[in-house]
């Protein structure tokens, strides 16, 4: 038998359907060549987690390999294949696989195959959805409209994230 809740007054929360065909609110970004659809941000889950599906172009780099101070990060490949590093560590993850990334650990992903990449990228805390919607603004004010190292180290500076060292178009 089920667990029941035998005081009438304890608080619910709604469930949250989001589909794959309708992101929240139809936030999309585009960071360099790499495309975010926020899925959830933070709202439906007080700010405990957030979610985005990332769209890689085949043969595209992702960010400068970096950590986080405050959040960990999951990432479930839905199509393609994913090259991920960790320090000098390659992982190759696959349509199905799940990669977990704790706090304070160095990591990066590529698409360096030949046919786009999707996948599902959750934080936790949800606060780090905020990063993207920074760095989106600030490519749109920037002189050229351009993504560069720069505006995505100042962007990380900002949400407790360093660059291990490594360099990148973000």
């Amino acid at each position: 038998m089920p667990p029941t809740n035998s005081k009438s007054d304890a608080p619910y929360a709604n469930v949250t359907l989001v589909r794959r065909s309708e992101p929240a609110a139809n936030e999309t970004f585009q960071l360099g060549g790499i495309r975010l659809d926020i899925l959830e941000d933070g709202r439906n889950t007080d700010r405990r987690l957030s979610a985005v599906r990332i769209f890689v172009p085949p043969r595209t780099p992702g960010p400068a390999q970096h950590w986080h101070q405050m959040h960990d990060e999951t990432f479930l490949v839905e199509k393609g294949t994913a090259t991920f590093t960790s320090r000098e560590d390659k992982i190759t993850a696959r349509e199905g696989d799940y990669v977990v990334v704790p706090t304070c650990s160095p990591h990066t992903f590529a698409n360096d195959s030949d046919e786009e990449l999707v996948m599902y990228n959750t934080f936790t805390p949800a606060f780090y959805i905020d990063y993207f919607r920074l760095m989106a603004k600030m490519v749109e004010e920037s002189d050229d409209g351009k993504l560069s190292p720069k505006i995505a180290k100042d962007a990380m500076d900002r949400y407790a994230t360093l660059v291990t060292g490594a360099t990148s178009e973000w």
